[in-house]
C-alpha cells in the first residue's frame, strides 16, 4: 500500500495494490482531514495505517479564518466525509465553521477522539483505537449514526452561531475550571469527569449562603413567546447527546431530542437529591425541589454572564438555542 502524507497537511491519494476487482472499481472517496496536534492524545495528527484507497486531504489549522478557508477549500473539492481529529473543542469548531461554509446540510462527518473528555465520541460508542481508516472503512460502508448538535444563536448575530453538543451555566462554569485543574495534574476522560463532579459538589455542600457555587446565575428563559421564568438558577445543562460520560444520566431516561435540566439556586436539599439527579432518577418530589427536566426544541435565553459550550466559555446575551439540523456521523459496526 502506497501513502504519501506531507508532514504539515495536503493531498494524500492513498493506493491500495491488492484490492479485489469488486473493491476497485468502487468510486474513490474524497475525504477531508483536520487534525489538531495540540489535542491531549494526538501526537502529530492522524497517522495513515492501513487505510483503504481514497483521496485526503490533511490540513492542521492554526486559527479559525484558516479553518475557514480549509473548510471552504472541502466544499470546492467535492469532499463528501469530514474528518475531525481532536476532542470536543475541535469537534465544535469545525462543525460551527461547515455550517456557516455550507449553509446546509452537512458531508458526512467522523471524529477520531483525541481530546481531554471525547463526550461526542462516547455516545458515538468510538473505541480509543478508533483511526482514520476505520473512519473511511465505516464511510464506504455506510454505516452511520445521526446525532444533531446543541444550535447556538446570540441575537443580532453579535457572535457567529456555534454547534455542539454539551452546553451549561452556573455551577458547571465553575466545574469546567476545576476539570482544567484536573487535566493539569494528568487525569482525563471517565477519572477527570468523576473527579470534577465530585469535586463540584463538595464545595457546594459545604459552601455558606454567600457561596458562589451556590448563588448560580441569573437567567431569563423563555418558550414560544412565554417567559417560563427569570431567576438564578444554580445549574443549566442541556444536551442532544444519548449517552453522557461515566454513566451520568441528569436529564433522565435516555432518548434523543434536546434535553435541558434546570436547578434552581440556591440548590435545595442537594445532599438528598445529588444521586437522584445523576442517576436519572424521575419523581415529583425532584421537581418540588428545584430540580426540573424539560425537553424543547428552541428555548431564548437571555444571560448576564457567559456560558460552557464543549468545554469552552462564551458570553452570555440573548441567545436562541436550537436543536440543530440533525449530521451523519460514521460509527463502528
Amino acid at each position: 500500500m502506497r501513502q504519501e502524507f506531507n508532514q504539515h497537511g495536503g493531498v494524500a491519494i492513498i493506493r491500495a495494490k491488492d484490492f479485489a476487482p469488486t473493491e476497485v472499481s468502487r468510486p474513490v472517496p474524497r475525504v477531508g482531514v483536520v487534525s489538531n496536534p495540540r489535542s491531549h492524545r494526538n501526537n502529530g495528527g492522524s497517522r495513515p495505517t492501513e487505510l483503504p484507497e481514497a483521496v485526503v486531504f490533511k490540513r492542521e489549522p492554526s486559527s479559525r479564518n484558516e479553518l475557514v478557508s480549509i473548510i471552504t477549500q472541502f466544499a470546492n473539492e467535492g469532499v463528501e466525509l469530514i474528518v475531525i481529529d481532536g476532542g470536543d473543542g475541535t469537534v465544535r469548531d469545525v462543525l460551527s465553521v461547515a455550517h456557516m461554509v455550507y449553509r446546509g446540510a452537512l458531508p458526512r462527518v467522523a471524529v477520531i477522539p483525541s481530546g481531554k473528555t471525547n463526550a461526542l465520541a462516547f455516545d458515538l460508542a468510538l473505541p480509543a483505537h478508533w483511526s482514520l481508516g476505520d473512519a473511511i472503512r465505516a464511510h464506504m460502508e455506510n454505516r452511520v449514526a445521526d446525532r444533531a448538535p446543541v444550535h447556538i444563536h446570540w441575537n443580532n448575530n453579535a457572535l457567529p452561531d456555534q454547534l455542539g453538543f454539551i452546553f451549561g451555566l452556573g455551577v458547571f462554569s465553575r466545574a469546567t475550571l476545576l476539570a482544567q485543574r484536573v487535566h493539569r495534574k494528568g487525569m482525563f476522560n471517565a477519572i477527570a469527569v468523576a473527579l470534577t463532579v465530585l469535586m463540584a459538589l463538595l464545595k457546594s455542600l459545604f459552601g455558606g449562603p454567600r457561596n458562589s457555587w451556590r448563588r448560580g446565575d441569573m437567567a431569563r428563559v423563555s418558550r414560544d413567546g412565554v417567559e417560563i421564568f427569570a431567576e438564578r438558577v444554580y445549574l443549566m445543562l442541556a444536551s442532544t447527546l444519548r449517552h453522557m460520560p461515566v454513566g451520568l444520566r441528569p436529564f433522565g431516561r435516555i432518548r434523543d431530542g434536546l434535553k435541558f435540566l434546570t436547578v434552581k439556586a440556591p440548590p435545595r436539599a442537594l445532599h438528598r437529591n445529588f444521586l437522584a439527579v445523576i442517576k436519572g432518577r424521575e419523581s415529583p418530589a425532584l421537581e418540588a425541589d428545584g430540580y426540573i427536566r424539560r425537553d424543547a426544541d428552541k428555548v431564548y435565553l437571555s444571560l448576564d454572564r457567559g456560558f460552557i459550550l464543549d468545554g469552552e466559555q462564551f458570553p452570555g446575551g440573548n441567545l436562541i438555542i436550537s436543536r440543530g439540523r440533525p449530521i451523519q456521523f460514521v460509527v463502528p459496526a
